[in-house]
């Protein structure tokens, strides 16, 4: 079984706001009676874990207003008596239910080191999981959206593509309508100011903070809002927060079609690998990608028909992982070769959030308003959206057109919050040093928003891995766990220039 990414990313959402829909209206919502302000009241909820809820505003100008209440949890230290107090993590997204991902496998992954010393504690940021999850359609039309054709063939599609009318459902408008206002208090900011009330609603006089891809953003405006509240905060496989849209978009493109190459050359070395097609695994996936552009689908047990867009999205999900990702995406292609499409379709759903009972967390629809909330850009013209769809799919030939069929920008029907409370430029002084992890090959968050975060953070350090995936710590690799480990507990950075290899 290949487990749910613990690592997910914010440039996902270059991949994905095509699919920008997910599970169906809950009332999970301010209107639920949630606890006293910054009380936590923690029950078992198995596995060892303890869950709570934690009460906030929805405008933290109106502290006395109407209230939110977040989803918790935590694992406590398996060494109570070494006990150092709460690491709070955050598993990317923007939009990743937090306290879900640790009771999935979230807590497990990290090193003993930590979760000796440290109560592993992660939570639902606002409008995610079940913190009033921004939730607009159905799963019956998510599961219509994934079947759709995800790349536009003629100058007609493509209209209806800048459009967001190629799918069955107007995204746009069926999330103003569920959840109006509520879309833009979900930003960066106001969730680091929940960061903080849930630090000392834990008893933590500072934070120990450890985040993931969109995690380095909120940790990183967390120690912009609050430096003198730090007390380490590991931030692994940084968001570029000096790139723009379109530069993003290229970045994800070329990250991601290099991490393909790398994983074809291997295999292509390696006669035991299930996609080795004689030497040329590169070939049989030009050929199986054309036939899905053409049309193709294939079964999978739980009654799906897997086509193009799954296949787009499980080649994504296998490059997150070098050691587990990639030998699975290579028996999966095969699979897919001989007509099975089982293999595609569970990689597919680590990426959609789409569970064995066909049931969509809200990610994809959290995500899109989240970082418009963050950085509201404008929806980019027709004819610069038309002239980057045909560059694209020439430069890149696997993952360009799917990438480049969704516009650069926001909906402009979507609210915007004020500009203050968009992220904006963050430069961070004040703060213990602070550890900056970055992958030379990472495909999702590339390399070089790990060095422009290093500039960004006065006084930090930066922890090199060099491979071929995202993110690095807490993936058994001991020299950047024994790194990280170090410096948790004991305060000890990294040495200066140290790099890393799997």
């Amino acid at each position: 079984m290949f487990r749910r990414p613990a690592l997910l990313l914010s440039a996902l959402g270059a991949i994905t706001a095509l699919l920008a829909v997910g599970m169906p209206t809950t009332t999970a919502s301010a209107a639920t009676s949630p606890p006293p302000s910054g009380a936590l009241t923690w029950k078992g909820c198995g596995g060892g874990f303890q869950c709570a809820t934690l009460s906030v505003p929805v405008d933290w100008s109106q502290p006395s207003g109407p209230k939110v209440a977040l989803a918790v949890s935590r694992h406590r230290a398996s060494q109570p008596g070494e006990r150092i107090g709460s690491l709070v993590v955050n598993f990317g997204g923007p939009g990743d239910p937090g306290a879900e991902s640790l009771r999935q496998g979230g807590e497990a992954s990290l090193p003993a080191a930590v979760r000796d010393r440290f109560d592993i504690v992660s939570f639902d940021p606002r409008g995610t999981g079940r913190s009033r999850p921004i939730a607009c359609v159905s799963d019956a039309t998510y599961d219509e959206v994934l079947a759709q054709s995800p790349t536009p063939k003629n100058l007609s599609q493509l209209q209806s593509f800048y459009a967001g009318t190629n799918g069955p459902v107007d995204l746009v408008q069926a999330c103003n309508n569920a959840q109006g206002s509520w879309l833009a208090d979900v930003g960066t900011r106001n969730t680091a100011r929940d960061l903080d009330e849930l630090r000392a609603a834990l008893g933590d006089p500072k934070l120990t903070y450890l985040g993931y891809s969109y995690g380095t953003v909120l940790g990183a405006v967390y120690a912009q809002m609050y430096p003198t509240r730090v007390r380490t905060m590991v931030l692994d496989g940084a968001v570029d927060l000096s790139s723009t849209a379109a530069a993003e978009l290229h970045d994800n493109a070329e990250g991601f079609e290099q991490a393909l190459d790398a994983f074809l050359a291997t295999c292509a070395a390696n006669a035991k690998c299930p996609y080795h097609h004689g030497g040329d695994p590169q070939a049989a996936l030009a050929a199986l990608q054309q036939r899905f552009e053409n049309g193709l689908t294939v079964p999978v047990t739980d009654g799906r028909q897997a086509g193009a867009t799954l296949f787009y999205l499980a080649l994504a999900g296998g490059l997150y992982d070098r050691k587990v990702g990639w030998p699975f995406l290579a028996s999966a292609l095969a699979s897919a070769d001989h007509g099975v499409g089982d293999g595609i379709a569970e990689l597919a759903d680590t990426l959609t959030g789409r569970d064995a009972n066909g049931h969509y967390d809200d990610l994809q629809e959290a995500l899109e308003a989240i970082r418009c909330d963050d950085r509201f850009d404008p929806l980019q013209s027709f004819s610069d959206y038309l002239a980057t769809y045909e560059s694209y799919s020439q430069q890149f030939p696997i993952f360009g057109a799917f990438l480049a069929a969704t516009p650069l920008g926001c909906d402009p029907r979507l609210p915007a919050p004020p500009v203050p409370e968009q992220v904006g430029d963050v430069h961070v002084s004040g703060t213990p040093p602070i550890v900056v992890v970055g992958t030379t090959n990472d495909p999702a968050t590339p390399y070089n928003g790990a060095v422009d975060l290093h500039q960004r953070i006065a006084g930090s350090r930066l922890l090199t891995l060099v491979s071929t995936e995202h993110a690095g710590y807490g993936k058994g690799i001991p020299c950047i766990d024994n790194a990280v480990d170090a410096y948790f507990t004991d305060r000890v950075l990294p040495r200066v220039g140290l790099r890393c290899r799997p």
